[in-house]
């Protein structure tokens, strides 16, 4: 099926709106003159500068969307139920509408093609399929990718050679998805002790501010998404939480380490990034037997042994 103008609602997050241009490109690779829209809530100033690379992608805030009607619109799987009001607007805007199932007892009367979704153990890259093969369109990749703007002056700026240095980020917006600070500091000081190379911490200000005293050979950045892919990039590996800064390494295919949470390791199977992904997963998630406690920090995350981590990271 062609479609030149094709939308698709997503979280304001940096995986959610990877998978977003994902499932934008193989739209793109059935008809060169797709005009893409990705609308998020909020966050759009950091999703555009992290598809800066793809000007034929245009971010904007769903509130501000406004006709014309598109060919084709898609709204996202969620581990909830996807806001009505979004979905009216959905159907408005679309002359197609394609989406996954959820409680809402409206979704036969608004959707074209209602995708069933069951449980939250597939990957999401093969849920993009399901929608592609749900509206027509083949696809074209298996593997996702990710291009940025190289920041030639970035390495420089921050006192960094090439390939001689690890980047680590240990911040993923909400302790429930967080090492607590005790289990954190255990494993900056194993990662310190593991490598001979500078340590880069990635985050916000408060972030990285929150981390305290780094070891001797370790520093803090804050960066834009795009200098933030350069970094990556051009590392000799990285260490992070199951995040978005984790993801952007992932699509560019970075050796990597991921410390996964129970609710978050389906991001992380070989059906995602592929059998031959350098990317090495830590999870536990026998600690918390399939109900995760949100209350606090993760517990499945504490349980992760740092050395274990650590010397995985001294291969890099």
């Amino acid at each position: 099926m062609k479609s030149s103008k094709v939308l698709t609602f997503r979280p304001g997050s940096i995986g959610d709106c990877l998978m977003a241009k994902y499932f934008l490109e193989q739209t793109r690779a059935a008809d060169p003159a797709l005009r893409a829209t990705l609308a998020v809530p909020t966050r759009v100033t950091m999703v555009r500068d992290l598809l800066s690379a793809y000007p034929w992608i245009e971010v904007v805030q769903t509130k501000s969307l406004r006709l014309p009607r598109r060919d084709l619109v898609f709204t996202p799987y969620t581990g909830g139920v996807f806001p009505l009001k979004t979905k009216l607007f959905a159907r408005l805007l679309g002359k197609k509408l394609i989406g996954f199932s959820d409680r809402s007892p409206f979704n036969n009367l608004l959707y074209t093609k209602l995708i069933p979704l069951v449980g939250r153990a597939r990957a999401p890259r093969l849920l993009e399929c399901d929608a592609l093969a749900a509206a027509g369109i083949p696809v074209s990749t298996t593997q996702p990718s990710f291009t940025y703007m190289p920041q030639q002056a970035l390495l420089d700026r921050l006192g960094l050679k090439e390939k001689e240095y690890v980047v680590v980020h240990l911040f993923s917006g909400s302790n429930a998805r967080g090492l607590s600070p005790e289990h954190k500091q255990i494993l900056i000081e194993a990662l310190a002790k593991a490598l001979p190379v500078p340590l880069v911490f990635t985050g916000t200000v408060t972030e990285t501010a929150s981390l305290g005293t780094l070891p001797q050979n370790a520093r803090a950045a804050q960066t834009t998404m795009q200098e933030l892919a350069h970094l990556i990039d051009h590392s000799a590996g990285m260490v992070s939480l199951d995040t978005g800064a984790a993801h952007i390494a992932a699509h560019m295919r970075k050796p990597l380490i991921v410390l996964a949470s129970c609710v978050g390791v389906q991001w992380w199977s070989e059906d995602m990034y592929g059998k031959e992904s350098p990317t090495t997963l830590f999870e536990r998630v026998d600690v918390c037997a399939g109900k995760h406690d949100y209350s606090g920090y993760a517990q499945c995350l504490d349980a992760i042994n740092p050395d274990e981590v650590a010397r995985v990271a001294a291969k890099f």
